[in-house]
């Protein structure tokens, strides 16, 4: 009986944990270059800059708006990196001064000067439920 108990309250207290379902629709600028998109969902800045500790997703990049759906996240502030992998070979692509050759993105569409935008200017809230984000590929 003590361990039909302990399921119980394993399972009641898992459900009390709040939960967020985050939809990335991302605007392609080349929507007939086939490929995929390569997604980050980031959870900190330290995990912004190096992708290490990121959830990571691929899908087709088929349409001119394509989305993407994250479930299981826990609220809180999160930077979405995203690039559009035309070549399928699961890097972004650069010339040979470090400019990126793929089109790529951030969430808040945040501005690109010299390497990545700071994790703040990407930065956004994910708070408990459903919630969408768009990015604008360059």
């Amino acid at each position: 009986m003590r361990a039909f108990s302990l399921v119980v309250m394993l399972i009641l207290s898992g459900s009390c944990f709040a939960q967020a379902e985050l939809k990335v629709e991302v605007i392609l600028n080349q929507p007939d270059a086939g490929g995929k998109l390569q997604l980050a969902l980031c959870p900190s800045a330290e995990t912004y800059k190096s992708e290490k500790g990121c959830v990571m997703k691929s899908v087709e990049a088929d349409a001119r708006t394509v989305s993407c759906t994250f479930t299981g996240v826990s609220p809180g502030t999160y930077a979405v990196s995203v690039f559009h992998d035309v070549n399928g070979n699961g890097e972004l692509d650069k010339s040979w001064v470090g400019w990126p050759k793929e089109p790529w993105g951030f969430s808040n569409d945040a501005p690109v000067n010299t390497g990545i935008p700071p994790f703040k200017l990407a930065a956004f809230e994910v708070k408990e439920g459903k919630q969408t984000e768009r990015i604008r590929l360059q």
